[in-house]
């Protein structure tokens, strides 16, 4: 009798939210990402969501701190490839 290997779970996440905007910062450093961040979400409606795509590492805890900081939700946010993908909801302040 030989046995098989159960089928390969895929680590598929959810699927990525609809942003209203998408805002390219691959090659910029702190602070350029969230200073183009807050700008894209000044320009999108409450309730809208902003695509950002960074390659800097500083980006993750500079998110976080931005959300914090202004209420902005982090919906979903990715690494892979050296690129760091945050899908971030304006919010009313």
């Amino acid at each position: 009798m030989s046995e098989t290997a159960p089928p390969e779970q895929s680590a598929s996440s959810p699927a990525e939210p609809t942003p209203a905007m998408e805002l390219d910062c691959r090659g910029l450093n702190c602070p350029l990402p969230i200073l183009k961040t807050k700008k894209a979400l000044d320009g999108i409606e409450v309730g809208q969501i902003l695509k950002m795509v960074a390659t800097d590492p500083g980006s993750v805890p500079d998110v976080a701190a931005f959300s914090r900081r202004t209420g902005h939700q982090v919906v979903q946010q990715s690494e892979g490839g050296g690129e760091f993908v945050f899908f971030i909801q304006r919010v009313q302040r």
